[in-house]
């Protein structure tokens, strides 16, 4: 039996980071705009029960219209790569209201990044498990940090494994 459901918390009750209910995950996804290069930053990381990381990605591609559409980008490629992990269950936080609030809501709309949020909701679907959440800037400081990582590299960047210290420390201080 399949279990989909979207949930959003208009005020986030906590401002620090909180690991998952096992067996789940959690995947934090961002975007941060780089005007003056003409792109885009994009970072997730996904971390279990135990708030141990699992996988993390930093990514920078051309700038899109909108901020929303970078979000709506950052949401696809975290559920990307939790499917490439090969989890079934995962809470997505991000840290736009806009979003999340289109994805609980199961239907984009006519929007330049509709397109990307129907792509979302369709990919989603194959979990057992999924739920959208809005979190604090304050609970999203390791995928904000990933994205914003994007603007020195012009390749993506994925761990699945040996993560640079600077994403172990930062995931651990967010944690504790």
């Amino acid at each position: 039996m399949k279990l989909l459901m979207f949930n959003i918390d208009q005020l986030p009750t906590t401002h620090q980071w909180r690991p998952p209910d096992h067996p789940r995950f959690k995947a934090n996804y961002d975007g941060a705009v780089f005007n003056n290069i003409n792109a885009a930053g994009i970072g997730v990381v996904i971390r279990d029960s135990n708030a141990a990381v699992i996988g993390a990605l930093s990514r920078r591609i051309p700038l899109p219209q909108t901020v929303e559409e970078v979000e709506a980008l950052a949401c696809r490629q975290a559920v990307h790569l939790a499917r490439e992990i090969g989890i079934s269950e995962v809470v997505f936080e991000g840290d736009s209201a806009i979003i999340v609030q289109a994805l609980k809501h199961g239907q984009a709309d006519q929007s330049v990044y509709g397109h990307i949020l129907d792509d979302v909701i369709q990919q989603t679907s194959q979990f057992l498990f999924c739920e959208f959440s809005h979190v604090s800037r304050l609970c999203n400081k390791v995928a904000d940090f990933l994205a914003k990582k994007a603007r020195v590299g012009s390749v993506s960047q994925v761990w699945l494994e040996d993560f640079p210290r600077e994403i172990t420390s930062l995931a651990f201080a967010d944690s504790v």
